[in-house]
C-alpha cells in the first residue's frame, strides 16, 4: 500500500524517426566515406527546428551542430515512397568563386531560360556536397521563413508577412544526389548553401534529448 504514495516517473520519450527531432535530441551519421571527415560517424545535436512555408506545403529544417561547432542542415525529404535525407551547408562568395566562378554564378540571375552550370573545382572542405554539373530544376518560387517549428501547430496564413521572406532557386546534379539552394531575401541578401541528398538509413542512431 506504500507504493501508492511513491512519485511516478515520466515515461522516457521514444525517438523512432529523425522527423520527430526536437531541439536537444541528437543523431549520428553513419561512417562512410560519402560524408566528409567532419560529418561521418559524428553525432550532432538539434539546436533549432525551423520552418519554411510555401504556397501549399511546409517543409521543416533540424539545424545541427557537430562536436567541433560546425553547423549542418537537414531536411527529410519523402519521395515515391522512400525517405531521404538531405544534409546541406552554406558557403561563402569566395567559396562560389572558387567552386564555380561569379561570373557563371550570374547567369543563374540574369538568364530567362533554366540554367545549367558547370563544377570547376572541388574544394576538399566541400568535395563530398558537389556534383559535376548542375541543371535548375524550376523557376525560383517564394518562400516564408519563421524561426519557430510549426510542427503540430496551425502555419499562419500564406502570404500574411509574418515570416521573413525570400525567393528561392535550386539546381540540381543529373543523378539528384546533388543540390544547390539559392534564397534570396529582400534587400538582396543571399544565401547558397550545397546540399547532398542520401538514404534516411545514414542515421544511424536517435537520442532523445537530456530533458525528453
Amino acid at each position: 500500500m506504500f507504493g501508492f504514495f511513491k512519485s511516478k516517473k515520466a515515461p522516457e520519450r521514444q525517438l523512432d524517426h529523425a522527423r520527430d527531432l526536437r531541439v536537444g535530441d541528437m543523431l549520428t551519421v553513419i561512417d562512410s566515406f560519402a560524408y566528409p571527415d567532419w560529418l561521418k560517424g559524428q553525432t550532432l545535436k538539434v539546436i533549432a527546428v525551423q520552418t519554411y512555408q510555401y504556397q501549399h506545403s511546409a517543409d521543416y529544417e533540424f539545424v545541427l551542430e557537430s562536436e567541433s561547432g560546425r553547423a549542418v542542415f537537414l531536411q527529410i525529404e519523402q519521395d515515391d515512397g522512400e525517405e531521404f535525407a538531405n544534409f546541406s551547408v552554406k558557403i561563402q562568395r569566395d567559396d562560389v568563386d572558387a567552386i564555380f566562378t561569379l561570373d557563371e554564378f550570374a547567369r543563374i540571375f540574369d538568364e530567362e531560360s533554366l540554367t545549367q552550370l558547370e563544377t570547376h573545382t572541388k574544394p576538399a572542405a566541400f568535395e563530398r556536397f558537389l556534383g559535376q554539373s548542375y541543371q535548375q530544376s524550376e523557376a525560383p518560387y517564394v518562400a516564408y521563413y519563421y524561426e519557430q517549428d510549426y510542427r503540430g501547430q496551425t502555419l499562419p496564413r500564406y502570404q500574411d508577412e509574418s515570416g521573413a521572406v525570400c525567393e528561392v532557386i535550386e539546381l540540381m546534379s543529373p543523378d539528384e544526389k546533388h543540390s544547390i539552394n539559392i534564397e534570396v531575401w529582400d534587400g538582396g541578401e543571399t544565401e547558397v548553401s550545397l546540399t547532398i541528398t542520401r538514404p534516411l538509413s545514414d542515421i544511424v542512431e536517435l537520442f532523445p534529448g537530456a530533458s525528453s
